[in-house]
């Protein structure tokens, strides 16, 4: 997982993604779900979160996450500035803005 600062919005606008809105466990989530270069990977936003990032989730199966989220910020012609998070629940987060993540 990571978190970018840049907008859903202006991410999906980019990779002229739909945005859909549904519903988890922790409330409403608009989210856009794509395949890159064998990457799976979606693009959320948490109604209510405490931080205000664009999430970024990469499948499990996805063999380096390290390249796959790579992959992703040369698609959006964006580099790793504009990461505000990177990690896992198991692994920890290493946060980049001074936020609380």
């Amino acid at each position: 997982m990571a978190g970018l600062k840049p907008p859903l919005e202006a991410l999906s606008a980019r990779l002229r993604l739909a945005v859909e809105r549904g519903w988890e466990d922790l409330g409403r989530v608009d989210v856009a779900m794509f395949r890159i270069e064998q990457a799976d990977l979606v693009l959320g936003r948490l109604e209510g979160a405490v931080v205000p990032h664009t999430f970024v989730w990469v499948s499990r199966s996805a063999d380096d996450v390290d390249a796959a989220l790579d992959i992703l910020l040369s698609a959006l012609g964006i580099d790793r500035k504009a990461l505000a998070f990177r990690g896992s629940v198991e692994m920890g987060f290493e946060v980049f803005d001074g936020s609380s993540g």
